[in-house]
């Protein structure tokens, strides 16, 4: 080889992409491309590209961009289909493209530039360790990867869902989610056009419909190379047909699978550096694995002709792009997770499935939907308004969702909104006018409930049940009080002092199955012992125990034991400011939430109004705290005493 050389595992887009940008940026590279499939070899359907990379593209390579451009189809609407009525909203940016015609067009390029490619030759790492360069492009399965595990630290799992990758002759205007329910199971089909007439048609279930449908029989293992469930093509066309009017699903080497998710600590090991599918994987669902694997490409062709040694061109590469892959790969979880449980949401309605669907990674807010689509906002926001009604009975339209009331047991909030403060510091004269205008001035601002953090602090029961009586009096917002679970002394307090919910602090404790089960005791006791209790909260925090990718399963069968005993909200927390942190958050209380009846409160510092603003609307909770936050206008006093004098007197 020659002085500067470079070996390319796999003649993806990555690979054949990244050839081609190194010999048109310094032509003194030799560069050869190992492609493990032969020339005539097709492969798949359609594949998307977005819009900042198309952008990267003309800015790079004017050339390949005006081939990609015209072979493909650009953007396109975006529809839902779910128990027969049909939501279409906005535009969805970017251009899709036959995976056949984007690797053809990359060849062409990648060989007019003056890079080699070898067709059928599945080449070892330890075949090319002479290269200057060894670049692995090989994809989610790669050998390169592989050969090198512990060095490149590769942190590698499997989602839970089925999917498929089809294709059929559909003349569609728009990306389709179409959703079915049968005998059998969900069953949920990703379409999309990549060309005049064609489309890809991506179905997804979870592992029990899968196996209900007896489509587990295929032997992936003993089956000829390349070939197709077409029992599976078969069974599929019928579970879709009224999507398909008429017309056959295609197979290519489709069979089922998981999606494997893939993490690496280092992209790059000696003199071997990975790419793409290689490096890293974002779930499907949020149609960036081409465009990374281009962006991944561009990136690293630019400092590898710029840096003076590999090593630094590596390691600026990272650099440049762990952060960016990261970001989408914390979405791409997000929304890979709204898939594997799309199950527990299929008995909402079209438009409703469709905000959740649209908001499930955090990327969009319902301020932005609504920005962006009003006409689509309008509808969700009516249906909102009217499942508001139907449980509370309350009529009119708050401006704001978090403004909204909502039912908790036989009690109808007046707001989502919950202030957890602890009361001022001040001297014995004023302590009593000091927490009656905080906890009364909230109330009268229009928080549902205000709860006084009294965990491991003495206080006073005659002096609380003063300010909680005329709380109760002039306001339909609850005054409550946060004691530590194992605190006996302070639960006595809070009876004594008339609060009207009274929360337990578990957020530092075991999450446990028993320890939950213990605290079944103490709320018996309170629902018993005090006749001004309406409401009992739980504080988890962040319940370590409960990753809330490998399920909740041990924190559900937990509270509901707690909710027999009459626990009513629980309480999340983020285990940090982080997006990742809110994610798994607000993922767990909408668990806790569908599989126990119980309304879940989220918020703190980590998240904005905005953001609980969306997850309300969403259903994924029913309570925010938020302070400050945008209140409704102060509730009216409920009556005005006749002798003049100040009720806060």
């Amino acid at each position: 080889m020659s002085t500067k050389s470079v070996a390319c595992l796999g003649g993806g887009p990555a690979g054949l992409f990244f050839a081609r940008l190194v010999r048109l940026m310094d032509p003194s590279w030799d560069v050869t491309v190992y492609e493990r499939n032969p020339a005539d070899a097709t492969i798949g359907f359609g594949i998307g590209l977005g819009d900042r990379t198309m952008a990267n593209l003309a800015e790079v390579d004017p050339g390949t961009h005006h081939r990609l451009a015209a072979a493909g189809v650009p953007g396109h609407g975006m529809e839902l289909r779910h128990r027969g009525t049909t939501i279409r909203w906005g535009e969805q940016g970017g251009t899709a493209i036959a995976r056949q015609a984007l690797l053809t067009t990359l060849r062409e390029q990648a060989a007019d530039a003056g890079a080699r490619i070898v067709f059928d030759r599945r080449m070892r790492l330890a075949e090319v360790g002479s290269a200057t360069v060894v670049v692995g492009a090989d994809g989610v399965h790669s050998g390169t990867r592989g050969a090198l595990a512990d060095r490149f630290d590769v942190r590698e799992g499997s989602g839970s869902a089925m999917y498929i990758w089809l294709g059929a002759n559909l003349d569609l205007d728009a990306m389709t989610f179409s959703f079915v329910e049968n005998e059998h199971g969900s069953w949920a089909a990703h379409a999309y056009p990549y060309a005049p007439g064609l489309a890809t048609f991506l179905v997804e279930t979870d592992e029990r419909s899968w196996r209900n449908a007896g489509l587990d029989g295929f032997d992936a293992s003993a089956a000829a190379p390349g070939a197709s469930d077409e029992v599976s093509r078969r069974y599929l066309e019928r579970v879709f047909a009224a999507d398909l009017g008429g017309e056959r699903l295609q197979a290519n080497n489709s069979r089922w699978a998981r999606f494997r998710n893939i993490r690496c600590g280092r992209w790059s090991a000696g003199n071997v550096v990975l790419i793409g599918d290689a490096a890293h994987t974002a779930h499907f669902s949020v149609g960036s694995g081409t465009t990374l694997a281009m962006d991944d490409a561009i990136t690293l062709a630019t400092e590898l002709t710029s840096q003076p040694r590999p090593e630094s061109a590596f390691q600026r590469y990272e650099e440049r792009r762990r952060p960016i892959v990261e970001r989408l790969q914390m979405r791409a979880e997000a929304s890979q997770l709204w898939w594997e449980t799309m199950s527990r949401r299929l008995d909402r309605d079209a438009a409703d499935l469709a905000f959740d669907y649209l908001t499930r990674t955090g990327a969009l807010s319902f301020d932005r939907v609504r920005a962006a689509f009003p006409d689509f906002a309008r509808t969700v926001r009516a249906g909102f308004d009217d499942a508001v009604a139907a449980a509370t009975g309350a009529g009119g339209r708050a401006d704001d969702p978090l403004c909204s009331p909502v039912r908790v047991r036989d009690d109808v909030l007046p707001s989502r909104l919950v202030v957890t403060k602890p009361p001022l510091q001040v001297g014995p004269d004023r302590d009593r006018d000091a927490k009656l205008t905080l906890f009364g001035g909230l109330a009268l601002c229009g928080a549902a409930a205000v709860i006084a953090d009294l965990t491991g602090a003495e206080f006073d029961a005659d002096s609380w049940r003063d300010i909680n009586q005329r709380v109760s009096a002039l306001t339909p917002a609850m005054l409550g009080v946060r004691i530590a679970a194992d605190d006996q002394p302070a639960h006595a307090k809070a009876v004594e002092a008339e609060f009207r919910l009274v929360e337990f602090d578990l957020s530092a404790s075991s999450t446990d199955l028993n320890s939950l089960r213990r605290l079944t005791d103490a709320i018996r006791v309170l629902r018993k012992d005090s006749a001004s209790l309406r409401l009992v909260a739980v504080d988890l925090g962040w319940p370590q125990t409960t990753p809330y990718r490998t399920g909740a399963e041990a924190l559900v069968d937990g509270l509901e034991h707690l909710a027999g005993a009459g626990l009513d909200i629980v309480r999340l927390q983020p285990a940090g400011p982080d997006a990742t942190a809110r994610l798994a958050t607000v993922q767990l209380a909408e668990q806790v939430r569908r599989a126990t009846g119980l309304r879940v409160l989220v918020g703190g510092p980590a998240f904005t109004a905005e953001q609980l603003r969306t997850e309300v609307v969403a259903s994924r909770i029913d309570l925010a705290e938020s302070w400050p936050a945008p209140l409704p206008s102060p509730a009216p006093l409920r009556h005005r005493p006749s002798t003049g004098t100040d009720p806060l007197d």
